[in-house]
C-alpha cells in the first residue's frame, strides 16, 4: 500500500475535523430552527442572498490562496526557502483585495438590500474577514496542524453566529439581526485564525519575515488559475440561489436556502478530508509521485461516497419530517432536498480529484468551472422560471453532473488516474437496498411518531455502515484500519 503515512495524516485530519463538524452541525441546526420559526422565511431569504454574495466576493479576494498557498509553501520548504515571507506577502495581497472588493460592494448593496441600509457599513468588513481567515488557516495547515481550523470552523464561527442571532432576537432586531450576526461570526473567525497563525509561526518571525511588495505580482500570477477555479466553485454553489431569487422572491429563496443548509450535512463529509488532503497532494505533486496521488484519491473518494450515502439515505426518505422541524412551511421542500442531496453526493464523492489537476494542469479546472457556470445559469434560469425551487434544484444537479464528468475525464486523460473501480459496486447496491427498506417502513409510521422516525433514521445509517464493514471493505481499508488501531494502542501504552 503506497503512502500509508499520508493516508494516516489525512484520516487524522478527518477525525479531528469530525468533532468540529459535529459542533458546527448542532449550532447550525439550532440557528436554522430559530431563523425559520422566529425570524421568518423572508429574513432567512435575505440572509441567503447576503451570504451568497459575500462568500462569492470572499472567494474572489482569496484569489485561490486557500490551496495555491499550500503549493507555494511546499515549494519553499522543499527548496530551503522561508515560509513566513510568503505567508506575509499572501496575507497582504488577499486583505488588500478584500477591502477593494468591499469598497465596490458599498455602491451595490443599496440596490440589493434597499430596506436594510443600516447593515451596509458593517458588511464592509465581512469580505476582508473572510479572505484573511481562509489564507491564515491555509498557512497553518501547511504545518499539518488542524486544531485551529476545527476551532475556527467548528466552534467560533457557527456558535458565534448562533449566539449573536439569539442576542439580536432578544433585542427585537428581527429585520437585520441574522445579517449582523453573520458578519459578527466572520469577524470572530478572523480573530481566532490570526491567533492560530501567530501560535503556529510566532508573531516575531512573521513580522521580521521581510515581505516584498514586488512579490505580489508573482503571487497573483501563480495563484490566479486556482483562484478562478475556487471562485467558480463558490459561484457554482451560490449562483443558483441568486438566480432563483429573481424569479421567486424572498420566500422561495428562503425555502431553497433552508434546504441548502440541510443538504450541507452530507456535503461536509468531503470537507473533513480536505484540510489534510490538499497539503499531502501538494507535497506529492512537487515530488512528482503520481502513483501515491492515485492511491490517495482512490481511497478517499470511495470513503467520501460511503459516508455521504450513510447520511443521505435516511435524509431522502424522511426529508419532509426533517424540514418541518424548522417550520411547517419548509416541509414542501422535500423533493428539492432529495435532488440537491443527489447532486451533493456526485460532487462530494469526486471533488478531491480537482486538487491534483489544480497543481499539475492549472488551466483545466477554471475552464471546466467556467463551462459549468454557463450551463448552471442557463438551465436554472430556464427551469426555475417554470418550476420554481424544484427547477433550480434540477438545474444544480445537471450542472454538478457535467462538472464531475469533466473532472474525471481530464484526470484520466492528463494524469492517467482513474478513481472509479469495482469497489463502488457494493456500496451503491447496499445503498439502494437500505433506501428501499426505509421507504417501505415509512408508510407504516405516522408523522407524529417523532421518536420512531429518529430511531429508523439512525438505524438506516448504522445498518448501511454495518453492511459496508461486513462485506465491502477492501484490502487497503483493512490495512489502514489496522495501522490506525496499532497507532492508537502505541499512544495509549504507558
Amino acid at each position: 500500500m503506497a503512502g500509508l503515512g499520508d493516508i494516516r495524516d489525512v484520516m487524522r485530519g478527518a477525525i479531528a475535523s469530525f468533532f468540529g463538524f459535529g459542533g458546527r452541525l448542532i449550532a447550525r441546526t439550532i440557528l436554522m430552527i430559530i431563523a425559520g420559526r422566529a425570524y421568518g422565511i423572508e429574513a432567512l431569504g435575505v440572509l441567503g442572498q447576503v451570504a451568497a454574495i459575500a462568500e462569492i466576493a470572499g472567494a474572489l479576494g482569496v484569489m485561490g490562496l486557500k490551496r495555491g498557498l499550500l503549493d507555494m509553501l511546499s515549494f519553499e520548504t522543499e527548496n530551503g526557502g522561508r515560509a513566513e515571507t510568503r505567508i506575509a506577502e499572501a496575507l497582504g495581497v488577499t486583505v488588500f483585495f478584500g477591502f477593494l472588493i468591499s469598497t465596490v460592494l458599498l455602491f451595490i448593496w443599496p440596490y440589493i438590500l434597499p430596506d436594510h441600509a443600516k447593515v451596509i457599513p458593517l458588511l464592509f468588513f465581512a469580505i476582508p474577514a473572510i479572505t484573511f481567515t481562509e489564507v491564515a488557516l491555509a498557512a497553518i495547515k501547511h504545518k499539518r496542524i488542524i486544531k485551529w481550523d476545527v476551532w475556527t470552523r467548528g466552534v467560533i464561527e457557527p456558535w458565534g453566529f448562533l449566539l449573536l442571532a439569539v442576542v439580536f432576537l432578544w433585542a427585537g432586531t428581527i429585520d437585520d439581526g441574522l445579517v449582523v450576526a453573520y458578519v459578527g461570526s466572520n469577524l470572530a473567525a478572523a480573530l481566532l485564525a490570526g491567533l492560530g497563525l501567530i501560535r503556529a509561526y510566532s508573531l516575531r518571525s512573521l513580522v521580521q519575515s521581510k515581505p516584498r511588495l514586488s512579490n505580489w505580482f508573482f503571487i497573483i500570477r501563480q495563484s490566479a488559475p486556482v483562484g478562478i477555479t475556487d471562485l467558480g466553485v463558490m459561484m457554482l454553489r451560490r449562483i443558483d440561489l441568486i438566480v432563483l431569487s429573481i424569479f421567486v422572491g424572498p420566500q422561495g429563496a428562503g425555502l431553497y436556502y433552508m434546504v441548502q443548509q440541510l443538504a450541507t450535512v452530507p456535503q461536509k463529509v468531503n470537507a473533513l478530508f480536505e484540510p489534510m488532503m490538499s497539503p499531502v497532494i501538494a507535497r506529492l505533486h512537487n515530488r512528482k509521485d503520481t502513483g501515491k496521488i492515485r492511491s490517495n484519491l482512490i481511497g478517499i473518494c470511495r470513503w467520501v461516497l460511503i459516508l455521504q450515502l450513510a447520511i443521505s439515505i435516511p435524509m431522502v426518505v424522511f426529508g419532509d419530517y426533517l424540514l418541518s422541524i424548522f417550520g411547517v412551511g419548509f416541509a414542501a421542500g422535500a423533493t428539492v432536498l432529495a435532488v440537491i442531496l443527489l447532486a451533493e453526493l456526485i460532487d462530494g464523492s469526486f471533488a478531491t480529484v480537482e486538487t491534483p489537476l489544480v497543481f499539475a494542469k492549472p488551466k483545466i479546472p477554471p475552464t471546466l468551472i467556467f463551462i459549468t457556470l454557463i450551463i448552471e445559469i442557463t438551465v436554472i434560469a430556464a427551469l426555475s422560471s417554470i418550476w420554481g425551487v424544484e427547477g433550480a434544484a434540477v438545474g444544480f444537479l445537471i450542472a454538478i453532473t457535467c462538472l464531475t464528468v469533466g473532472r474525471l475525464y481530464m484526470l484520466k486523460k492528463h494524469l492517467n488516474i482513474n478513481v472509479i473501480n469495482a469497489g463502488y459496486i457494493l456500496p451503491i447496491v447496499f445503498a439502494v437496498g437500505v433506501l428501499a427498506a426505509l421507504a417501505a417502513i415509512r408508510h407504516w409510521i405516522a408523522p407524529q411518531q417523532g421518536l420512531v422516525i429518529i430511531a429508523f433514521f439512525i438505524a438506516g445509517s448504522v445498518g448501511f455502515i454495518y453492511l459496508i464493514k461486513s462485506f465491502a471493505l477492501t484490502n487497503t481499508d483493512r490495512i489502514l484500519f489496522r495501522a490506525l488501531t496499532q497507532r492508537r494502542r502505541r499512544l495509549a501504552a504507558p
